[in-house]
């Protein structure tokens, strides 16, 4: 890969996506919404032969039909695809840990509409990667990420009452995207799991962590509330280990 297309640069994620392909010397470019049509096939497609676009990372939110569009133009040009999905398409009264193979059998609307996006990516193009991610942990108090949501947890009442009997899906951002770059590279079409859990720390062990690492002084509180393994694994995806990022 040279010049790769990366949606959502805007948002939370691709921003360190972008890091981790220019780390390896590669160009990143992304569609101005402003002046290009999502809409508009033929646009699209003249903007990635304008640019050499030798692989497309969509992370943005947007249309299925734009995901389609993407992965279709992805499999004329012959180049990788790969969406980013989420762990979310379990239903959180199903429990893990959740391989690939694990029906997706979320109810929510959000969550059917991320089923309904990988469906469409594979039906344009049977040849898309799709990486679902769990909840990513900044290295910062600033963006929304896993930092942010227990502190702002623990802000709330006093106290952060954190379950033992929960084993999140959560992975360090910087792990996560570079195990995308990977996947992009090497992979064969199909659906991954990007871990970070592996060890299966509970909640509770994971904010114990956190403030151990970041000198936060909380009080934290053993509960049992939710009960659920809510972990992704995949053997064939080797994301770094959150336990080890938090390790003093």
């Amino acid at each position: 890969m040279q010049n790769v297309l990366v949606t959502g640069l805007n948002g939370r994620l691709a921003p360190y996506l972008k890091q981790a392909l220019e780390k390896q010397g590669i160009a990143v470019h992304g569609f101005n919404r402003q002046e290009l049509d999502i809409t508009n096939r033929a646009q699209q497609l003249g903007y990635v032969r304008g640019h050499h676009i030798d692989a497309i990372f969509h992370l943005a939110t947007g249309p299925e039909e734009w995901l389609a569009c993407l992965a279709g133009i992805a499999g004329e040009e012959n180049i990788p695809m790969l969406f980013t999905s989420t762990e979310s398409v379990f239903n959180p009264e199903s429990t893990g840990p959740f391989t690939p193979e694990h029906p997706a059998d979320a109810v929510n609307d959000y969550e059917l509409y991320k089923i309904s996006c990988e469906q469409a990516a594979l039906a344009a193009n049977p040849n898309t990667i799709i990486a679902r991610l769990g909840w990513q942990m900044f290295d910062n108090f600033e963006q929304d990420n896993l930092l942010t949501h227990v502190r702002d947890m623990h802000a709330e009442k006093g106290y952060l009452a954190a379950s033992t009997e929960w084993l999140p899906a959560v992975a360090f951002v910087e792990h996560s995207m570079q195990c995308l770059v990977t996947l992009a590279q090497q992979a064969k079409p199909g659906i991954y799991h990007v871990g970070g859990n592996e060890q299966g720390l509970s909640f509770y062990q994971l904010v114990q962590m956190i403030n151990q690492k970041y000198q936060l002084n909380w009080d934290i509180r053993p509960g049992s509330d939710p009960q659920r393994d809510g972990r992704i694994i995949d053997s064939r995806v080797a994301c770094g280990s959150i336990a080890e990022q938090l390790a003093i």
